[in-house]
């Protein structure tokens, strides 16, 4: 197998280019009422994505509407609104899960505690076609001081797994229940995961395929050792993979230390970890994985180890000046993107907060690998940028939103470069890893104290044409929501 390498340097993908201007001309906008979440969630959102694309012209938009209630609305693409539906809140009611499938939307709440010591999962039926909205289903009871129950939902919209968690007294999880409805919250199944052969298990992550299809993706061995199991509807018998990951490696500890896993269109599932040195706790290497179980058999990409070497060439990359870091530190794993050819692109960010609970909150370089469709290494990059937000915004800024065209992979974000704040467009060539220079989309985004644009809410329509919830400092005194056609 090829070797994972920094190509020599892929200038057009590594450096900070010089900004072009991009032309893009605004279809419609429309003002918009924003009523932030203030979610304790800051570096992993539970609902990330406010806006889904329905159909070939409109879109749903879930937003907070008051303290408690939220709003799901129905645009076109004119951003004619459709209809509005509230869905009110109850006490410690949050939002768990906002979904779209071909006849509904569906969001589900989490109720912390209904006053008899359980926490409460409801869903949240709403018609596409009128708006109407059903009464809320009950979908899963648990005991309030359990782990949270929460939700994971088919692509298409037409399945959703309300599950918990069932743990020992040491907080590691024995096994996971729950329950499978299809897109009109119709119970299918009930869903029962015994995993007490698998030991010392932190860390577990829910999949849904659109057959119903369930992957339990699991960290165990004490952080050492990956799991997927694939349960199909109808069957109790589980197919399971596992590989260990962490372990003793030339006389040094390794654990993992983040986790990534993507059930992809084509049905297979992809997992990603980065593993960190026991001793020392610097980042050590990241690893790939491709789960058939259609063929019964698991693909690995060959370790890339975070040597000195690659540290170096991305302080390289910084032009900011200044102390440079010392070791790789903030670095998650945010996207795995499958392109049409079959190539795996793992996209990790440099994301932090200064300290303090007034401190703000930074979103910088991007880290790109890239394998074929055998797992053989192809390419690696590094996109740097440089985004900032206030405390009570976190990331609902920065960061970035990612579209796949083809082989092109588009990369949005509001940032400021050479003066001039905007939201910018990069493309990757998936084939070679070959970046455009960032592209300014020219909305003049409002650069004051006051927010300018809530990425949460960016939708695209197609690779020319996004939504996008933005404040235009020539156009605009409040947000608005804005159809933008790129050129």
């Amino acid at each position: 197998m090829k070797r994972l390498f920094l190509l020599p340097l892929l200038l057009l993908c590594l450096c900070q280019p010089a900004t072009v201007l991009a032309q893009s001309r605004t279809k419609a906008s429309v003002a918009f009422d924003y009523m932030p979440d203030q979610s304790k969630q800051r570096y992993s959102q539970r609902v990330p994505r406010k806006t889904i694309p329905v159909g070939s012209d409109a879109f749903v938009l879930l937003s907070r509407s008051a303290a408690d209630a939220y709003t799901v609305e129905k645009y076109n693409r004119a951003l004619k609104r459709l209809w509005t539906a509230e869905v009110k809140l109850t006490g410690a009611e949050t939002i768990e899960g906002f979904v779209a499938g071909p006849e509904a939307a569906i969001v589900v709440t989490h109720r912390a505690d209904n006053g008899a010591g359980m926490q409460q999962l409801y869903g949240h039926r709403i018609n596409l076609g009128t708006g109407k909205k059903e009464a809320g289903a009950l979908l899963l009871e648990a005991p309030a001081k359990d782990r949270r129950a929460t939700v994971a939902a088919s692509a298409d919209g037409n399945r959703l797994l309300a599950y918990r968690y069932h743990t020992d007294a040491s907080h590691q999880i024995e096994h996971i229940s729950g329950s499978l409805y299809d897109g009109s919250l119709q119970k299918l199944q009930d869903t029962q995961y015994d995993l007490q052969d698998v030991p010392a298990i932190l860390s577990a992550d829910v999949q849904v395929g659109n057959g119903g299809e369930q992957y339990i993706s699991l960290l165990s061995d004490n952080m050492k050792r990956l799991t997927a199991r694939q349960y199909t509807p109808g069957s109790k018998e589980a197919k399971v993979m596992s590989v260990l990951v962490g372990g003793t490696f030339d006389g040094r500890k390794v654990y993992i230390i983040d986790s990534k896993f993507e059930l992809m269109p084509n049905g297979t599932l992809y997992g990603a970890v980065m593993t960190a040195d026991e001793a020392s706790g610097k980042y050590y290497s990241l690893k790939a994985v491709k789960f058939d179980f259609e063929a019964g058999d698991m693909v690995f990409a060959e370790e890339f180890k975070f040597t000195p070497g690659y540290l170096a060439e991305v302080n390289t990359l910084d032009k900011r000046g200044g102390d440079k870091p010392t070791r790789l530190e903030d670095i998650y794993l945010t996207d795995l993107v499958l392109t049409p050819e079959q190539r795996l692109v793992v996209i990790a960010e440099k994301k932090y907060t200064a300290g303090g609970k007034d401190a703000p909150y930074f979103a910088n370089e991007l880290h790109l690998f890239t394998y074929d469709e055998y797992m053989g290494a192809a390419w690696n990059s590094v996109l740097m940028k440089h985004q900032q937000a206030p405390a009570d915004e976190a990331f609902s800024s920065i960061s970035f939103s990612s579209y796949l065209d083809g082989n092109t992979l588009h990369l949005l974000t509001l940032e400021e470069l050479n003066g001039k704040n905007d939201l910018y467009l990069r493309q990757i060539n998936t084939k070679t890893g070959e970046a455009t220079a960032p592209k300014a989309v020219r909305l003049n985004v409002a650069d004051d104290k006051d927010l300018a644009y809530v990425k949460d809410f960016t939708a695209w329509l197609s690779e020319k044409d996004i939504v996008a919830v933005v404040r235009p400092s020539r156009k605009a005194d409040s947000l608005r929501l804005s159809r933008i056609q790129l050129k």
